[in-house]
């Protein structure tokens, strides 16, 4: 599992966040319990190691048994939870599996020798493996993207070599392990892979789209909503990709079964059907939840897409927040000179509301926020210097990002933008008008309208905070555990509006009026704001474009 989803759920409180951890019933399942318990969750983190809820476990071993294999392969063993479902239903077949760590693999052989079950477990790294023909692959990959020192980068590079298939940088682990083990499935072999809801959504899972779908392999994909708890020991989504081999002559796919599983709904049965959504569809749409959800595709009458009024890009990183990202007070202590202060946000929570003046600004730095970025392009003064050298001793010069620039402590390209669009949200898109004029780090996207004039900027970000815009962002949403969604800038530029190109100055300055309200708190605002917005919306509708 990625770390920075299971980690941005454990900093937040409030509601139950994970699935309740099953009470073992088998001698097996207490293995499986005690290796949890046990393993130190570092470790854990470092290897991706999320043990397969039981309900998942048997939905995929179903889909694999229906086919009657007599050979299995787990290429991400762990402690056999999906091969022992397998073999409960297949008695007697041969199980092959490879594991990277012996901490875990020892747990899984304990585990499979509980309930009889012999594998050929080796140790190792499936994706450096031999290729061996299979006839059936079951797998929970390790979901971990290509961050400094996990080797991952080299693996995706080696596999676009072998494969042709345009990797890239960005793509997660289990990508690769998807793609490696359909390779090596035989004709009419079946696969089941659990991976989280979001790769149907991320542009880097666009390869193993494609890869899967023009290959006939995908047959069904089960989702399950990011707010119905999936795993005890970890906070993310899930879902399950069937796929299965085409047999010689035989036809692609011109539809796959899509079900989508609601917040409150329980998991299917094996038997239960979902909707047939045709190939030619998906491979159209970016973004799967749009077809899994039945969410609309294109904005509705009197709604253009952000895209068509605005550009959209992604806030500052620096690589080393604390170290760029002061108080003044701290500023002044280090020697900073104040010309090469630069106003600037870094949390959501510092700009709570639709719009972020120069009091606001001050307000924080009265309370102790750090609210100045440091443009450190050389050339340095000499307590400027200093402080560079004091960060290099830290080692901030090897950070990720830092080591990248040259030199490391000179920012990137710095911009102001009009709005703001916070990247995280746990109920609804926010959006904030940049009236102080200060940067943002990558807590905020930035939003840069072609109209730059005040009244259109106050209409737009009124728009933004709508409750029927809101409502239609829903189909450019990544969706994680707990209720956590993200929102990209490519994403952004994807969310409907109201075409206010069309929208007289009287309109606009109305939906400015509204913003303030909003702003203020005021009793009723978020509705009238709503009402507003379906109004204009409908007049744009009816207005033939070139009367306006």
């Amino acid at each position: 599992m990625d770390a920075d989803q299971i980690m941005a759920g454990r900093r937040q409180s409030g509601r139950p966040r994970k699935a309740r951890a099953p009470v073992p019933a088998t001698r097996a399942g207490a293995i499986d319990a005690a290796y949890l318990a046990q393993a130190p969750a570092a470790h854990r983190r470092a290897h991706a190691q999320v043990l397969t809820p039981p309900d998942l476990a048997a939905l995929m071993a179903e889909w694999i048994a229906a086919a009657r294999p007599a050979t299995l392969l787990d290429p991400a063993f762990g402690t056999g939870i999906l091969a022992r479902a397998v073999a409960a239903r297949r008695p007697g077949i041969a199980v092959t599996g490879w594991e990277v760590d012996p901490e875990i693999a020892g747990a899984g052989q304990a585990a499979c020798a509980a309930e009889g079950l012999e594998p050929d477990l080796r140790l190792g790294d499936f994706l450096a493996s031999a290729p061996e023909p299979v006839e059936a692959v079951i797998a929970n990959p390790p979901w971990l993207r290509p961050l400094a020192g996990n080797g991952l980068r080299a693996q995706i590079r080696a596999m676009a070599v072998r494969t042709g298939l345009p990797l890239q940088g960005a793509v997660n682990a289990y990508t690769l392990f998807v793609i490696e083990a359909c390779r090596r499935l035989r004709p009419g072999g079946r696969g089941a892979f659990l991976l989280p809801a979001e790769w149907a959504n991320a542009n880097s899972g666009a390869v193993l789209k494609e890869f899967l779908l023009s290959r006939g392999l995908l047959r069904r994909l089960v989702s399950v909503c990011n707010l119905r708890p999936v795993f005890a020991d970890a906070l993310t989504t899930a879902s399950l990709v069937l796929v299965e081999a085409p047999r010689a002559g035989e036809a692609l796919p011109e539809t796959i079964d899509c079900l989508f599983v609601p917040e409150g709904a329980a998991l299917p049965g094996p038997g239960t059907s979902g909707r047939p959504v045709p190939v030619a569809a998906l491979r159209a749409a970016p973004k799967w939840d749009v077809l899994l959800r039945d969410l609309p595709e294109a904005p509705p009458p009197g709604f253009v897409r952000l895209a068509a009024l605005a550009t959209t890009r992604r806030g500052l990183a620096t690589g080393a927040n604390g170290f760029f990202h002061l108080s003044r007070a701290a500023a002044l202590a280090q020697g900073i000179a104040p010309h090469r202060w630069r106003a600037c946000v870094a949390k959501a929570g510092d700009a709570p509301g639709p719009v972020f003046t120069a009091a606001d600004l001050d307000a924080l730095e009265a309370a102790g926020r750090p609210t100045v970025f440091l443009d450190l392009t050389p050339p340095l003064a000499p307590a400027e210097a200093a402080y560079v050298d004091a960060g290099a001793a830290e080692g901030l010069d090897a950070r990720f990002l830092t080591r990248n620039r040259t030199p490391w402590h000179a920012p990137e390209r710095l911009y102001v933008a009009p709005i703001w669009a916070a990247t995280f949200a746990r109920d609804r898109l926010r959006f904030v008008l940049n009236e102080a004029g200060a940067l943002q780090l990558t807590a905020f996207h930035g939003i840069f309208p072609e109209r730059r004039d005040r009244a259109f900027l106050r209409a737009l970000t009124a728009c933004l905070n709508a409750t029927p815009v809101a409502d239609l962002a829903e189909a450019q949403l990544r969706r994680y555990g707990g209720g956590l969604r993200k929102i990209e800038p490519r994403d952004l530029a994807e969310i409907a509006v109201p075409d206010l190109r069309r929208v007289p100055p009287a309109r606009l300055a109305a939906l400015g009026r509204a913003l303030t309200a909003l702003n203020e708190g005021r009793r009723g605002a978020q509705a009238r704001l709503d009402r507003l917005v379906e109004e204009v919306a409908a007049e744009i509708a009816t207005k033939p474009e070139e009367s306006t």
